[in-house]
């Protein structure tokens, strides 16, 4: 691939270092890159200073009461207002609490959220049909949701963006394919829990100590916490990178549907394959269903990669036709929400969110 020209050598290799390895302090992160102590500090600095990448924290969901995610997209009317298109996601992201992912365009829209379950989900749903079935909003443009229970599907790269940075500055990273979110329980937690944890999630750059003003908790007790928080899966301090800066393009929403002769368990080669050739930072499949957000430079290393992995799938037989793609000029994108999970754990710990 090839990327806009700005980075240098070392500025690539620790922007890189710090997606890759988001809990290392900058000795660490040193050893890890080679690149020297001093130096990761200024460039850390001066990438985040230039919106390259900011910090964010991920709540495992799944065990705060949450059943399933869902995902969900559509097209405007090319009619529609754009005062209209405001208000849909002024909406959207007022009225469901368990949204942590919204991407609109001039023509289409792509959500994530987590649900506590099926009830909840369609209450909220038919909210906003109500509001918005008598506009033109939609015309005859049909919105689509997948729904992925916890259980039964898997959470891959998982706002997870070191493989598109390594793709796109030719490092070599081995590829897994390793799920997130696997089981559903209730974990419970104590007050003093309930405030870290919803401390570490609406204020991930803060230092400890900055935490520490804003909760009313000790540095030491915030410190611990985040540890145990960290070793036992309840949250992951996660990178996320802006691709504009970076030089990507465009970015591909995907949904495909799959073959129920070919359940989950038997398409992990496939899985494999798509996280080897597409530099997506989001993946979900289920049974019968994949969706992904994959980011490219330009259409012709899209179309490319789309070849190879469509090939593979059609070979395997998997697919149940053509997937649905949606080819999104980053340029026009907005992400009014974007990868905030603070809503979900004010919801989880039974504090609402302001």
């Amino acid at each position: 691939m090839l990327m806009k020209k700005g980075l240098t050598k070392n500025e690539r290799m620790v922007l890189y270092g710090l997606v890759k390895y988001p809990t290392l302090n900058d000795r660490e992160l040193s050893e890890k890159t080679e690149v020297k102590h001093s130096t990761i500090t200024a460039i850390r600095r001066r990438l985040r200073q230039e919106g390259y990448f900011k910090t964010v924290r991920i709540p495992s969901v799944n065990r705060l009461g949450y059943e399933f995610s869902v995902v969900g997209y559509g097209r405007y009317n090319p009619s529609a207002s754009e005062n209209l298109k405001k208000s849909f996601v002024k909406t959207m992201t007022k009225e469901n609490k368990g949204l942590y992912y919204f991407l609109t365009s001039p023509d289409f829209y792509v959500f994530l959220a987590a649900a506590r379950d099926y009830t909840s989900f369609r209450r909220w749903n038919e909210t906003v049909e109500y509001e918005f079935s008598d506009t033109e909003l939609f015309g005859d443009m049909k919105r689509k949701t997948a729904v992925f229970p916890f259980g039964t599907s898997r959470h891959l790269r998982f706002f997870h963006f070191s493989r598109s940075l390594s793709l796109l500055f030719g490092l070599n990273e081995k590829v897994d394919v390793e799920s997130i979110f696997r089981r559903v329980d209730s974990r419970r937690l104590t007050k003093k829990e309930r405030a870290v944890l919803e401390g570490l999630v609406k204020h991930p750059e803060l230092t400890d100590v900055a935490l520490s003003e804003e909760i009313n908790a000790s540095r030491q007790v915030i410190s611990s916490m985040k540890k145990r928080f960290e070793k036992t899966g309840l949250v992951r301090t996660a990178r996320i990178v802006d691709f504009k800066k970076l030089g990507y393009e465009i970015l591909a929403f995907v949904h495909v549907r799959l073959s129920p002769r070919f359940p989950l368990k038997s398409r992990l080669d496939g899985l494999q394959k798509t996280v080897q050739l597409l530099p997506n930072f989001l993946m979900i499949a289920g049974n019968l269903e994949t969706v992904l957000l994959s980011p490219s430079v330009n259409y012709d290393a899209y179309f490319k990669a789309r070849k190879e992995v469509l090939s593979f799938y059609f070979t395997k037989d998997y697919m149940l036709g053509e997937p649905m793609v949606e080819l999104i000029a980053l340029s026009e994108a907005e992400t009014p929400v974007n990868c905030d999970f603070s809503s979900l754990v004010g919801e989880a710990t039974g504090k609402p969110p302001k």
